[in-house]
Order: C-alpha cells, then structure tokens, then sequence
C-alpha cells in the first residue's frame, strides 16, 4: 500500500535540557534522532513521499542536511503542532498518509507493516499501548474518580489515515478553531469514522526529557 508521512520535526523540547531541537541530537552511532526517525519510512518502498515540517528558522538547515532522498520535501511548520501538520497535509500527495513525531525515533518496521494492514480494511488508525498504572481525573487537586485500566490507552505515532479524511478533519478544525490532542481526536470529533487501535510498545517512546536520549 502506498502512503505518504508526515514527519514533524518544527518543535523544541526544552525538557531535554538541549539548547537546540532535540531532533537534531547525534546518539552515540552517529545518527541524530530525526535521521532515525526518517529510516523506518525510508527503508519501505510502500513510502512514496515524505513531508519533513520545520520550524522556518531552521527550514535552510534541514534543506542542506536531510534532502538525501528524492522522496523527502520540506515544509514550514505552524504556531501548533495542529498547524504544522495542516501544512504538511496540503502537499501529501498519497491516498494515504501517516502522520509521525520525528522526536519519536525508536518505532519499528513491523509496527509500520501492521499499520498499513489495517489500513487495507479502516480509514482510520494509530499505534497504542495499553495502560499500565491506575489512571484518575483530577478536579482542583482531588481525585475525582478511577478510570478502569483496561479501558485505558497511550496513544503514539504514526497515526495513519484516509488523506481525504485527516485534510477535511483538520479543516473543520481550522474553521471552528478548535485545537486537538492529536489527530486521531480530530477524526473523532469531526466524522463517524472508527479509529482501530494497534498495539505497539513502550519504546516507542518519544524524546522528552534527557535520559530518553540515552536510547
């Protein structure tokens, strides 16, 4: 199945104690973290295009350092991450498109391979793991009640959509100015389409605070 994805790399991640974008950070091998992210998508010849979104100050960086793959464009991002990903969609040229965290550099080719099988049969779809801890609604500092575990997911990335779908969710969104969690919560609110859940891991972590970068 042909895709494109959208790989959001404009953000800053100052809880990483860096004092530039944590997607430019080299690990130990010599490989930053958003080549790493990159790799997972590049490696499928399924990927027919990737939408690589910056911050504008850093558009001519990523142009002289990540165009290394006929498939990769560069777009500006927006205020949000909602924005940047709105930007990326106008130039997705695939019927389907994930959309994937480029601080998120640790996903893996199967979890890739089971998205695109849903995908065959949903129009909607997104990486999750089930929750481990005991999960509450907190009100002004008071528990207010237990949500039950089993119910409760961490969603991930790539979340992986009908283009036709995402772009007309994001617009809506646009127009009512209202801003979402993530882009599954857009399909969620603004259509009758299911979102089918596959399972991943808890290292599929995205980079937050500095021992993630530790790998």
């Amino acid at each position: 199945m042909n895709y494109s994805v959208i790989v959001l790399a404009a953000g800053r991640g100052s809880r990483t104690n860096l004092d530039y974008n944590k997607v430019f950070y080299t690990f130990e091998n010599g490989q930053t973290v958003l080549n790493k992210s990159l790799s997972v998508f590049l490696s499928d010849e399924d990927c027919k295009q990737v939408v690589l979104v910056c911050a504008d100050y850093e558009k001519d960086y990523v142009t002289e350092n990540y165009l290394y793959d006929s498939r990769i464009q560069v777009v500006t991002g927006g205020q949000t991450r909602q924005d940047s990903v709105y930007n990326g969609l106008q130039i997705v040229d695939q019927d389907y498109v994930m959309i994937h965290d480029g601080a998120r550099p640790f996903v893996e080719k199967k979890w890739i391979l089971d998205l695109k099988h849903s995908l065959e049969t949903e129009d909607a779809c997104l990486l999750m793991v089930p929750s481990v801890d005991t999960t509450k609604i907190v009100v002004d500092g008071y528990v207010k009640e237990s949500l039950e575990r089993k119910l409760v997911y961490h969603a991930q990335t790539p979340q992986c959509f009908k283009t036709d779908l995402i772009k007309e969710c994001h617009q809506l969104a646009r127009n009512k100015q209202v801003q979402a969690t993530d882009d599954a919560q857009l399909v969620e609110w603004f259509s009758k389409t299911r979102v089918k859940v596959v399972l991943s891991s808890f290292t599929n972590k995205k980079i937050t605070l500095p021992e993630d970068l530790k790998g």
